[in-house]
């Protein structure tokens, strides 16, 4: 598969399982540090296909977007580090951003398969912020999905209650963790 960023946004747009299964494995495959120099190009290019009218197409998107989000805040924690390839977390924030806005945006879809997937989009956001110990963007994305749940429909609203039960989980376990000391052990 080409891995252009127009490429995977066909795949995306066939609808065709398979294909968008590729997709999701070969921009998977990419390293983490690349992806971030990529996501804006990916981000731009598969967006626009999210105004699809099926519910599979608009699900593909937010599994695509969220799979590629580079997830280098986890390596740059493991380093015990401020960067990775020098990159900072700071250089993630509007790739984040971008991710967060589509998931909020995936939440209040008509299509159930679109909204899970947001949740787990924010899942994994969660570990993302937990890792960097993003303590004030967690709240204010928690804050932002409370306020979303309070303003969906019931349907809609438990999945934007899941998601912010999601990225608190993470908040708390990793304050959790934080907490154990490694040395009484």
């Amino acid at each position: 598969m080409d891995r252009s960023p127009e490429s995977f946004a066909e795949a995306l747009a066939s609808g065709d399982t398979d294909r968008v299964n590729e997709a999701i494995d070969e921009v998977e495959a990419v390293d983490a540090t690349e992806r971030v120099e990529e996501y804006p190009a990916l981000f731009d290019a598969c967006y626009p296909v999210y105004g699809n009218d099926d519910g599979y197409v608009r699900q593909a998107v937010v599994r695509f977007l969220r799979d590629a989000y580079p997830m280098l805040e986890l390596q740059i924690a493991a380093v015990e580090g401020d960067r990775v390839d020098g990159y900072t977390t700071d250089d993630l924030a509007g790739i984040r951003d971008c991710l967060v806005e589509l998931l909020l945006e995936a939440l209040e879809d008509d299509d159930g398969r679109v909204r899970s997937a947001a949740v787990d989009g924010f899942d994994t956001l969660g570990v993302a912020l937990d890792a960097a110990e993003l303590t004030a963007e967690r709240a204010a994305l928690v804050d932002a999905l409370d306020d979303l749940s309070d303003r969906l429909p019931e349907e809609k609203a438990e999945h934007a209650e899941s998601a912010k039960r999601s990225v608190e989980r993470m908040g708390f376990v990793g304050g959790l963790m934080s907490d154990i000391d490694i040395d009484s052990a």
